[in-house]
This record gives C-alpha cells, sequence and structure tokens, in this order.
C-alpha cells in the first residue's frame, strides 16, 4: 500500500532501544518465523494492527529495553503490571517489555510469558484499542496518546503523568431514579425484597410491624421517594442511623438501619435523590431498609407505606 501524500509525520518516542538478539516474545517469533530479521521491517500485530486499523497511517515502534527515566522508581525488580524492571551494572533502574533482555540482564531462568504483579500466571494477549483515550473498562486498562502513538498502561500514576488527567475510573451514571419511579416520587431502593410488611404482627414496640422492610445488601443507594426536606439525619436507638424527611403533602417517610448519611436536617431535596446508604445498625437480624410513612416525624403515627407510594404511582 503506497503512502499518502498527507500523512502525518510522528516523533519516535524517547524510550525506545534495540531489540536482542533471541528475544523469544511473540512478534519477534512471528518475524522469525516469516525469515525476517528481529527488529527489521514486521507485520502489525496485536495492538498495532488496532491502532492503525482504528487511527489510519501510523508510525509505530516496538519497544525494548531503555531507560527509567522520568519514571519513579519500581516497588521492586520484575514484572509490575506493564514491564520488566531490573538494575544495571552502575545500580539505575531499566525496564524493558520482553522477557529475553530481563532473563539476559538479571539472569532470571526460563520462561516466554508475562508474569503478572503477583508472579503467577501468563499474559494471553493485549488488551485491544478502541479509539478512545482513559480507562478500558473490559481490559482494565488506561489508554492514552504519546507523540501520535497510543499506549496503554495498568498504571493509575503513569496515566496521570503522562495525561494530567485524573486517573480514576469513570462509574457508571446512576439513574435518578429506581425503576418504578413516577413524575418526580420513586421507590426508595432498587433490586430489593420485601421482608417485614406493614401491620406484621410480633414483637415491636406497637404489637405489629409500622412500616415496610425492604431487604437489600449494605451499602445500596437510598433515594428520598419525593421531594421534600430533611427534618432529622442521626441515629436514633432501635432504628439506628435514620433519616426523617416531610413531603410537601405533610406527610413525613423515614430511612432506619442506615450505614451511612448523606444528608443533613434543613436541607431540601428532591424526588430520587441518594440520602443515604443501606446497612445494619440498630435492632436488625440482617441490612435492609426499613421505610416508614408518617402524619408526624415521630414514631406511632405511621399510616400504609406502599399505599402511600403506589397512590403517587411508584410500582412497588
Amino acid at each position: 500500500m503506497q503512502p499518502l501524500d498527507d500523512a502525518p509525520e510522528f516523533d519516535v518516542p524517547a524510550f525506545t532501544d534495540d531489540i536482542p538478539a533471541g528475544c523469544a516474545c511473540a512478534g519477534c517469533v512471528d518475524t522469525a518465523r516469516a525469515g525476517r530479521t528481529p527488529g527489521g521491517p514486521r507485520p502489525l500485530h496485536g495492538v498495532r494492527r488496532a491502532v492503525v486499523a482504528t487511527m489510519g497511517v501510523v508510525a509505530l515502534t516496538g519497544a525494548g529495553a531503555g531507560p527509567a527515566a522520568a519514571e519513579p522508581a519500581p516497588a521492586h525488580a520484575g514484572w509490575d503490571g506493564s514491564r520488566y524492571w531490573f538494575r544495571n551494572a552502575a545500580g539505575g533502574w531499566r525496564w524493558t517489555s520482553h522477557h529475553a533482555t530481563y532473563a539476559q540482564r538479571t539472569g532470571t531462568p526460563g520462561g516466554t510469558g508475562r508474569q503478572t504483579a503477583t508472579g503467577g500466571g501468563e499474559r494471553t494477549r493485549e488488551p485491544v484499542f478502541h479509539g478512545r483515550r482513559g480507562w478500558d473498562r473490559e481490559s482494565r486498562v488506561y489508554w492514552y496518546p504519546s507523540r501520535g502513538h497510543w499506549y496503554w498502561t495498568s498504571h493509575a500514576w503513569k496515566y496521570e503523568q503522562r495525561t494530567g488527567l485524573p486517573a480514576h475510573p469513570p462509574e457508571p451514571a446512576a439513574p435518578t431514579a429506581p425503576s418504578g419511579s413516577s413524575r418526580g416520587w420513586t421507590a426508595p431502593v432498587s433490586s430489593y425484597v420485601f421482608t417485614g410488611y406493614y401491620r406484621q404482627p410480633g414483637s415491636w414496640s406497637k404489637g405489629y410491624h409500622t412500616g415496610q422492610d425492604f431487604a437489600v445488601p449494605s451499602g445500596t443507594t437510598v433515594r428520598a421517594v419525593g421531594p421534600g426536606r430533611v427534618v432529622t439525619a442521626g441515629y436514633n436507638r432501635s432504628y439506628g442511623y435514620e433519616v426523617v424527611i416531610r413531603h410537601p403533602d405533610g406527610r413525613h417517610t423515614q430511612y432506619a438501619h442506615l450505614s451511612r448519611i448523606d444528608v443533613s436536617p434543613g436541607q431540601s431535596v428532591s424526588g430520587g435523590q441518594r440520602i443515604a446508604r443501606s446497612g445494619a445498625t440498630g435492632r436488625v437480624t440482617g441490612p435492609h431498609l426499613h421505610f416508614e410513612v408518617r402524619t408526624t416525624p415521630y414514631f406511632g403515627s405511621d399510616v400504609d407505606p406502599l399505599a402511600y407510594l403506589r397512590g403517587r404511582g411508584v410500582s412497588v
């Protein structure tokens, strides 16, 4: 294929080096099988093919042993998740992506596969480039451009150093409300199982259960079921950590046994807004959300919570 007249020119990365004779990495093995000299022109494979297919004509150079200039010193010699580290004769840190080079410089016996950070297993394939910078959730690596080339790393510090961007993987956008919401009103949690029902008889203080229990794992997002203002946010004996919200219709909703509270008294909230995390504080036998609807902020003024939500179009 003839090169394009307007193909961009890219600088070769400064941290490349000659590939040692006898290197047994996948690329060099393929080159030897094709009768070419390692280090010379070789077919694109793995991530190089993905980069060229996605980005167009790009000059790609294989990375061999090189100095660790401008790189933080590794915690230990050996494979760190993206390369092999070793000390040269002068005691300086060097790295290589070729196991043969690492074995030659350190005297490490045998093996051609890249070792994991814990020393076991092998990396069987390179991550697939999808044409986007940043965190690749499928391959669990960061992609970044440098001097016209695309590189990947499993290290957050390296991505931040090379790009100046935060390396924290973005969390999936949470919906404003769980399924079953209607016109600003919603169920307090998602993916729940009903356990204790309203008016269920038992050894509770009123002789029956004053709320509805939603069994969910600890740490589940708890949302305000509708717009309102926070009346109480703190610890309340048997209820553990709780939040009480007053709504425009004068009713109050209570969310109890929480592991974490994310709102404060006096704060205005909207329907579907996260106000806490579920837990198992107070008097409980397991993690769940205890949800009540009341005519006042206080115990003893309860009304049917499921009927209240269904009356506002919420599917529960």
